[in-house]
């Protein structure tokens, strides 16, 4: 396995040292504008007749949130439940209940901060536990994040127990009897994914459902227009919900970016080769860096002889289950962190010297961001994917080729949609809407899992969009670069959007 959809939020905190383009004024005042019109206090105004597209019934009452302790997460944080339909274009039929947590704002509050740590499959409630996202927001926002529907506390999906006998096979196979292993594993997957009590919920939980959530939870917030940060997957959220919704929106920052119009292998394919980018430039600051910081000489040789031994079964524990997707794994995870060469080399040193728990680390802290099933659920039904293991195998071949080291294995992580039981939606997102409030898009210019030019073409197709372009590597910026924060912070808590071509 390797490349994901988001492994954001859990990242948000690890962004680099970036030096601020923005121009701060001894008198406080900046280079940015207060958005025309728009007020940081609340809305009480009742909403318009829903925006023809959007999906979600006229006349929808949310009841009231009935907020109290949560099973875990520290006294600061709250808990309730929103039940919801479970098919929204069925709202008087069955439903299903979303987990909702909250941390109250600590001083002079504007209303609620909505956040989604991205995925598919992140656990908002888990996400909470780092939170708030700056002090800034901490004081202002009442921040909220929910568990999305299969994921956790809001009916997590439950069909995972082939996921280990998956990940344990080889993601690039050099042979038919590997092919065929990787295939069968992969269907296991999907079988037991159709046969279980999860199922009913399997139709139902794409981004276009996510998304009359997240305006179910503004209703019930009773905040007014939305606030919304979403991270990686979570911009795609976001990005949908602009266009179903674009009248209640107050403030939105999209960070990590993913753009919905790749389609299913054009956005894998892209990821790959932003892996193979990232890993690249990682070997090249290893090199200059030495190998007292690096742990190898040559990061990508060491690498390939790593890959080479884990395929031979001569690098891992006697009886152990570490295997080639586990370097795979480990390297691309490191990309998502910011110099993540340094923790990738001195592991890679360590399993030539036979042992494999620091690489073995890097892949489960992969493994351990959401579940498999809910991650898969959401992209094989999102975009259309490769229909059969045949045609699947051509869209890996074609990823291999576009990035060698990592293509087969971005592309074979998601191989259970080849014969998921569900098909993808053919629910088409509504043009964008020319009246949209300004919404802040933060691009990494080193980003792996969501390339910068995904950043700039949602920024260019969004009306009144703002790019911040961010100079850093790893995977997301806001919530610990200093330049970022501080841009962000005030889009958020004032209205004040940056001039265009601001730069950290």
């Amino acid at each position: 396995m390797a490349g994901l959809l988001a492994v954001a939020g859990l990242l948000a905190t690890g962004g680099a040292a970036c030096s601020a383009r923005f121009d701060d004024r001894s008198d406080g005042t900046s280079t940015t504008t207060a958005v025309p019109g728009t007020d940081p206090a609340p809305s009480s105004t009742l909403p318009p007749p829903n925006r023809p597209g959007s999906g979600f019934p006229d006349g929808w009452e949310a009841p009231e949130l009935e907020w109290g302790p949560c099973p875990a997460g520290g006294d600061q944080l709250e808990c309730a439940t929103l039940p919801v339909p479970l098919d929204w274009s069925e709202p008087d039929g069955p439903t299903i209940d979303l987990a909702l947590g909250r941390i109250r704002a600590t001083g002079d509050r504007i209303g609620s901060l909505v956040t989604n740590p991205g995925g598919p499959g992140g656990s908002g409630l888990e996400f909470l536990a780092s939170l708030p996202l700056t002090p800034a927001t901490g004081r202002r926002f009442d921040t909220v994040s929910w568990d999305p529907r299969g994921v956790g506390r809001s009916q997590g999906i439950d069909c995972d127990s082939g996921v280990d006998a998956f990940t344990a096979l080889d993601s690039s196979p050099d042979d038919p009897a590997e092919a065929a292993a990787l295939d069968g594993a992969a269907a296991a997957i999907s079988s037991e994914c159709a046969a279980s009590a999860s199922a009913p919920l399997l139709p139902h939980v794409g981004t276009a459902e996510v998304t009359r959530d997240l305006e179910a939870i503004r209703l019930a917030l009773r905040d007014g227009p939305l606030n919304y940060v979403g991270f990686s997957y979570g911009t795609r959220i976001g990005s949908e919900y602009a266009a179903r919704f674009p009248d209640r929106i107050r403030a939105m920052v999209l960070d990590g970016v993913v753009d919905p119009t790749l389609g299913f292998t054009q956005f894998l394919t892209e990821q790959a080769v932003g892996f193979e980018r990232a890993f690249d430039a990682g070997a090249r600051a290893c090199a200059a860096a030495g190998p007292e910081s690096c742990g190898v000489d040559d990061l990508a040789a060491a690498y390939d002889r790593v890959l080479a031994g884990a395929e031979a079964g001569s690098i891992g524990r006697p009886g152990g289950s570490f295997g080639p997707s586990d370097v795979v794994v480990g390297a691309t995870y490191s990309s998502y962190l910011t110099d993540g060469w340094a923790e990738l080399g001195p592991a890679l040193a360590r399993a030539e010297q036979g042992d494999t728990t620091a690489l073995e680390g890097l892949a489960q802290s992969y493994y351990d961001f959401g579940g498999y099933p809910a991650y898969a659920a959401v992209v094989c039904t999102d975009d259309a994917p490769p229909s059969g293991p045949e045609e699947f195998r051509e869209f890996a071949a074609a990823a291999a080729a576009a990035a060698p080291r990592f293509g087969a294995a971005v592309a074979n992580e998601m191989l259970p949609c080849a014969t998921w039981p569900v098909e993808a939606t053919t629910e088409r997102t509504p043009p964008a809407d020319p009246t949209l409030p300004p919404i802040l898009v933060v691009g990494s210019t080193g980003d792996p899992a969501t390339p910068f030019a995904n950043a700039e073409a949602v920024a260019a197709r969004t009306p009144n969009a703002v790019l911040l372009t961010v100079e850093s590597d790893g995977h997301t910026a806001y919530g610990g670069t200093p330049c970022v924060d501080r841009i962000v912070d005030r889009y958020l808590i004032d209205l004040t959007v940056p001039a265009p071509g601001t730069t950290c």
